[in-house]
């Protein structure tokens, strides 16, 4: 491991995938690292959610350029990642949220992403399993839904073996090697690699690098939890993601009448990413599936578990990510909050760009820049769920 590559992947969870994919479709020589199995970090501890339904501009634009791979994952890796078109409803009972709905509608409808602002009554008609809400309102938005994510790992290791990646496994990062101001490659468990340019995509351990360089540590990793349930009334299969935002409690359908529960329920701490639980808690899933049934009806507090675990959203102060030229020679793709899947395919071509010092076409990148922490100001997303 000491011959010289064009580009160096730090981090095979779904962007490092994704950017992997791209700059070998692309003809450049590429070699992905990774200390564990590939998607066996994050990428595979969430939901599988693809949304449009955002509060930010931002969140919106990069949806949008990733869902065309999503819809046409199929046809472009030979892998059915099985994506479910639930829609998402967010709801409430807050008058002031309400108004922020309707504001959240006007910015999707700018992106020509259809919504609607529904009262109860219209919700309940057009759902009749729904009219136990106890929510006044809500917002609706058909598009999006959920995939298979392992699937989509799946698909992403296919073609990069096909296009003849080289994926170095059971390899930890220890520095970074850097040269006349340049990042060079990096030191590993396995011996020294070199290139290009490195890119970062290592997900919680993503701010250890930037450090390692001698620039800021953005990041912040927040701990969510994950049940798979069955209800003793089977959930339709149907059924939009549902997003309780006063309670902070979502749920899902998850096939054969089962639903995936989950929800920070008003606790969102930092957390230590080389030390966190990933069991999920006993007294949280008691709690997770009382406020699910308070928010919607459907979840008796005492069905039956079929499986939960715990995973990490890391993310920024601000819950939008980072991609930048954090130091000459490696472009740091990171701090996705959660949205790291649904937005991997445009994060890469973002890295892409990034790495070949163009624009890009369909985004100032600029507001991804960490740069923007030094602002007394800054957007903010807030429908994160």
């Amino acid at each position: 491991m000491t011959h010289k590559r064009s580009v160096l992947i730090i981090g095979a969870g779904i962007v490092g995938l994704a950017c992997a994919e791209l700059f070998a479709r692309k003809g450049t020589n590429v070699t992905l690292l990774d200390r564990h199995l590939p998607g066996a970090g994050q990428t595979t501890r969430t939901g599988g959610g693809i949304r449009l339904a955002h509060g930010s501009d931002l969140n919106v634009r990069l949806t949008l350029r990733s869902l065309p791979v999503w819809e046409r994952f199929t046809d472009l890796f030979g892998v059915d990642i099985d994506y479910v078109e639930t829609g998402h409803l967010f709801l409430t009972a807050s008058a002031a949220q309400l108004d922020a709905f309707g504001a959240q509608a006007t910015l999707l409808g700018r992106h020509a992403v259809a919504s609607t602002v529904m009262d109860k009554s219209q919700i309940s008609k057009r759902w009749p399993y729904l009219d136990d809400l106890s929510s006044s309102g809500g917002l609706y938005c058909s598009a999006g839904g959920y995939v298979n994510h392992h699937r989509v790992v799946d698909g992403y290791l296919r073609a990069l073996l096909h296009l003849g990646v080289t994926i170095e496994l059971g390899c930890r990062v220890e520095d970074l090697i850097q040269q006349a101001g340049k990042v060079i490659g990096v030191k590993t468990s396995d011996g020294e690699v070199f290139a290009d340019i490195v890119i970062n995509a290592a997900g919680p351990a993503a701010g250890r690098l930037t450090a390692r360089a001698g620039a800021r540590d953005p990041f912040v990793s927040r701990r969510h939890e994950l049940l798979i349930v069955r209800p003793k009334r089977p959930v339709d299969a149907n059924m939009p993601w549902l997003i309780d935002v006063d309670r902070q409690v979502h749920v899902r359908p998850d096939g054969d009448g089962r639903a995936l529960i989950g929800g920070f329920l008003g606790h969102d701490a930092a957390t230590d990413p080389e030390r966190y639980e990933q069991s999920y808690s006993n007294t949280w899933a008691s709690q997770v599936r009382e406020a699910a049934h308070r928010a919607f009806g459907l979840i008796e507090p005492d069905c039956e578990i079929v499986t939960g675990w715990a995973g990490l959203y890391p993310g920024t102060s601000d819950y939008l990510p980072v991609a930048e030229v954090t130091w000459p020679g490696m472009v740091t793709i990171a701090g996705l909050s959660g949205t790291g899947l649904m937005h991997a395919p445009a994060m890469a071509e973002i890295a892409w760009d990034l790495a070949h010092a163009v624009e890009t076409p369909w985004l100032d990148t600029a507001v991804l820049n960490s740069r923007r922490f030094d602002g007394a100001t800054q957007q903010l997303e807030r429908t994160g769920f």
